[in-house]
């Protein structure tokens, strides 16, 4: 097969467990030599996901939860964002190269399986960004790993969050509001489901549409960089 992000072709190793397996396999759409560029984040702030050494909330969620202590958002990543996902999310989303969709399903299915949800909601995209791309990438990424639910609609922005400046994404009005049936998620395990976490101002955005909506949910939020 070909690998999704260098195009080269591979042939995936399956161990006996994985063959002897009953499951379905999970194919890789990765090939070694790029899975060896991907970082794991293996330690990490409890809160937005980050990287390092300790599992304390790191300074800027420290920061964040003096002014908003209500905001608390347990987001966990699977990647560092490097030059090899900046490389990815540039033809995914700016490129439109809507086949690379399938690039990070195994190793995305392989968390969902250790830690499950009730609902798992995709971020939305807005109605011109839809437009231009085609697609929503956020839906692409998680649409064959797990069940989606659709409730969250996007506001239209002057300005994308990713051509922002950090202080600029900080301040930036809520983006969201609920369109879904609130019935069907009341006391229900949600997962907010993201593509790139940065500052976390998206995330909380959706974070807090959903809480007013939904007051007794449990909400957790996954991205797959961080």
């Amino acid at each position: 097969m070909k690998c999704l992000l260098c195009r080269q072709n591979f042939s995936q190793n399956l161990t006996l467990a994985e063959l002897l397996h009953w499951l379905p396999l999970l194919t890789d759409q990765i090939c070694p030599h790029c899975q060896q560029r991907l970082v794991p984040i293996t330690t990490a702030c409890p809160e937005c996901g980050r990287a390092q050494t300790s599992t304390e909330r790191c300074r800027d969620c420290q920061r964040w939860l003096q002014a908003q202590p209500q905001q608390q958002l347990h987001n966990q990543a699977l990647f560092i964002y490097n030059a090899l996902l900046q490389d990815f999310f540039k033809r995914y989303k700016s490129l439109g190269d809507y086949r690379l969709r399938h690039a990070f399903n195994a190793p995305c299915q392989r968390w969902f399986a250790q830690y499950s949800a009730d609902v798992y909601i995709p971020l939305p995209t807005d109605e011109q960004s839809f437009a231009q791309r085609g697609f929503n990438p956020v839906v692409g990424l998680y649409a064959d790993c797990v069940p989606l639910t659709t409730c969250l609609k996007k506001r239209p922005q002057l300005v994308k969050q990713s051509h922002k400046k950090r202080q600029a994404r900080l301040q930036t009005p809520q983006l969201f509001e609920f369109v879904g049936d609130p019935t069907g998620l009341n006391n229900k395990k949600i997962l907010l489901l993201d593509d790139i976490y940065t500052t976390g101002r998206t995330m909380r955005h959706a974070q807090t549409c959903l809480k007013i909506a939904v007051p007794n949910c449990r909400l957790n939020t996954f991205t797959l960089a961080r």
